[in-house]
């Protein structure tokens, strides 16, 4: 009896520690098709598919200090770039838009290329991109492929320049 008991006992223990360190997804990967951009107020946004530009695709909030650094170096990388090539959405999970507004303003970005997600958490643009795990941003093809997840700036301009 005892040999049974501690059997399962070992097992209970392994099954534990393999669901422990087992994978989560965590956003999109490079080769998945990028899913629709439609926010909660119904406002669409293109990811390029239809003319043939790229599109960095870039979720942000203040609170989350790093994607908020990379939305004002994406937003600056992509006016030098030019909009010939690539354009550029960022979409902004902030708790209250007069927040957003204030941050925009503050950090002196371009707001045509800056959304506001009214919806939070709760839209399905958050869920379809996973950002429950953290904030990502996507490089995608005109095909609508994602080609790099959080590009950094000389990888950015090393795709776009070929």
């Amino acid at each position: 009896m005892k040999k049974v008991l501690s059997v399962v006992v070992v097992g209970v223990v392994v099954l534990l520690l393999l669901s422990a360190f087992s994978p989560r997804k965590r956003g999109l990967k490079p080769g998945n098709m990028a899913p629709e951009v439609a926010l909660a107020d119904t406002t669409l946004l293109s990811t390029g598919v239809s003319d043939g530009r790229y599109t960095l695709l870039n979720f942000w909030a203040s609170y989350d200090a790093s994607s908020r650094i990379a939305n004002i170096c994406y937003d600056e990388a992509v006016s030098t770039l030019g909009s010939t090539r690539v354009r550029y959405i960022a979409v902004s999970y902030d708790r209250y838009a007069e927040l957003f507004d204030a941050i925009t303003k503050r950090d002196g970005l371009s707001m045509a290329n800056q959304y506001y997600d009214r919806a939070g958490n709760h839209s399905p643009l958050y869920k379809h991109y996973r950002l429950q795990n953290g904030f990502a941003s996507y490089l995608i093809a005109p095909d609508g492929t994602i080609v790099a997840q959080n590009p950094d700036l000389p990888t950015l301009a090393k795709i776009l320049g070929e």
